[in-house]
């Protein structure tokens, strides 16, 4: 055989030594450089004559010599180049968590990796004390959404109306003739005086009011021919004035037509203003609901036209609500707070019995047309003192005291409304007012009452709730939580599933060996 047809050499590769781990090497000359030597400056001069530098240099080694557990013997600083021992599974996670500063741990030396598990640590301390230590309040109550509902199934909100004339002229002359009084006596309630009479302080409120309820002309309900003057009802008010109310003990509803209702103001009739003058004060307020200082008002002249677009807001709850405690919600539920004297529960219902029940047990009797029981006491000019001392302490009262056990209810209306005042034209227009009250759209807002801060709030919310503290110190999320997971628990298990596949495919290999043999 020629040399040109002789065959190829054949090179012997043993690839086990190949594979196999090479031997460490204290210095890998490939990745080692040394500093180029340039320029000191002046600052690093100032620091070598300082010293500072050379205490920095033995801190690190101080660092570097400190017996680490074993527990943290990941904190030590790799001794190869990274390329011939294999990487743990710690530095492939910090290589791709995404925590911020995790990736510091690889590559770094034994002082850095410590000093910053230091911080890592402080940073999981502090986001915890803040955690537990944070004023642990209850659940927000807010109302998360609103929508549009038919102005015509909101019922429709009680109009009352009170004159601007506290005494009647007529009443005051016939009454001080009988009493044989001063008509000044009675007008300016003089107490002495009239404590001496036989008069009671409700017989001198009832004969000296001004028939509200009679100054009213005509009434029409959505303009139909009937007149609803048989639907107004005397009301005395929390100040003790008698007024005339429409739709106070009834629900109505209504699309957009309301009640207009003609007043005489009785101009002849006046004997005490409480303003200088002539007409009425207008009260709109929800229906079985007795009237406060905070009721919605407006004074009306005499010899005017007025139009009052009321605009309605309905109240809603959700379940999420109901299934809180009364102390969480700080509201009551329908039929869950009962009345002993009014059929219909509200804030001022509540507050109007509670005050009621404080003035009997301060003053041993309760004020004329105060809600209370068939056997209380009914208080005299005696007590009128009593009773406007309450009155004067009350103001500082809240409404949320434990003895009340008052809250507003979850569910209820609330009105607002526009006025549109223009002078009657004509003769005898001063005596007359004219009212007209209606909805102003045919559509309204119904607010949702619920809780605001769930679970998945307190996740997110910030900065004094999980994600935001811990975002705060350590820049976590759910993502980081994943990671977190899937490097302390899938990945290993797939490791170890791997190792147990390639055991048993030995453990099958060398059997079918064993066998043919």
């Amino acid at each position: 055989m020629s040399a040109a047809e002789s065959p190829p050499p054949v090179y012997t590769v043993y690839f086990e030594d190949y594979l196999r781990p090479k031997k460490h090497q204290k210095q890998a000359h490939l990745q080692h450089f040394r500093r180029p030597v340039g320029k000191i400056s002046a600052a690093a001069r100032r620091l070598k004559r300082l010293k500072i530098l050379r205490w920095h240099s033995r801190i690190i080694q101080r660092f570097q010599q400190l017996p680490l557990p074993s527990f943290l013997g990941f904190l030590r600083a790799r001794k190869d180049d990274g390329l011939c021992k294999r990487k743990t599974g710690f530095e492939i996670y910090c290589e791709m968590a995404s925590i911020h500063g995790f990736h510091v741990f690889v590559g770094a030396e034994t002082w850095q990796r410590i000093f910053w598990w230091l911080l890592i640590c402080t940073a999981v301390i502090l986001s915890n004390v803040i955690l537990l230590t944070a004023p642990k309040k209850g659940p927000t109550i807010h109302y998360i959404d609103s929508m549009m509902k038919p102005s015509s199934e909101i019922p429709f909100p009680a109009v009352t109306m009170c004159s601007l004339n506290a005494v009647s002229k007529e009443k005051l002359q016939k009454r001080a003739k009988e009493l044989q009084v001063s008509e000044e006596t009675l007008r300016n309630g003089a107490l002495e005086e009239l404590s001496q009479t036989n008069l009671t302080w409700l017989r001198l409120l009832e004969d000296l009011a001004p028939p509200i309820c009679e100054q009213i002309q005509s009434c029409k309900w959505e303009n139909r021919l009937e007149s609803c003057l048989g639907d107004l009802k005397p009301l005395w008010t929390f100040d003790n004035r008698l007024c005339c109310s429409f739709n106070h003990q009834q629900l109505r509803y209504t699309s957009q037509l309301g009640v207009r209702i003609v007043l005489d103001p009785r101009k002849d009739d006046y004997a005490a203003w409480r303003i200088a003058s002539h007409g009425f004060e207008v009260l709109i307020h929800e229906s079985r609901t007795v009237t406060d200082a905070a009721t919605m008002r407006i004074l009306i002249p005499s010899g005017s036209d007025t139009h009052l677009m009321v605009r309605p807001f309905s109240t809603r709850f959700t379940s999420n609500l109901a299934a809180l405690s009364i102390e969480q919600r700080r509201c009551f539920l329908p039929d869950e707070r009962r009345m002993w004297f009014y059929s219909t529960y509200s804030l001022a219902n509540c507050l109007s019995e509670c005050r009621s029940r404080k003035i009997l047990r301060s003053c041993g009797c309760v004020p004329p047309h105060d809600p209370g029981e068939s056997h209380w006491p009914i208080c005299d000019f005696k007590q009128v003192p009593c009773v406007r001392a309450y009155d004067d302490i009350s103001e500082e009262i809240t409404s949320v005291e434990s003895d009340c056990n008052c809250l507003p209810p979850c569910k209820f209306h609330r009105y607002e409304f526009e006025s549109d005042v223009s002078p009657i034209q004509g003769p005898n227009s001063s005596n007359e007012v004219r009212l007209q009250v209606y909805y102003d759209l045919a559509i309204s807002e119904e607010l949702l009452l619920g809780v605001y801060e769930t679970w998945l709030a307190f996740i997110g919310k910030y900065p004094r709730t999980f994600g935001g503290v811990n975002g705060l110190f350590m820049g976590c999320s759910f993502v980081s939580v994943f990671e977190l997971i899937f490097f302390t628990c899938v990945r290993p298990t797939c490791n170890w599933l791997t190792r147990q596949q390639i055991l048993w495919r030995r453990r099958r290999k060398q059997a079918k060996v064993g066998l043919s043999h």
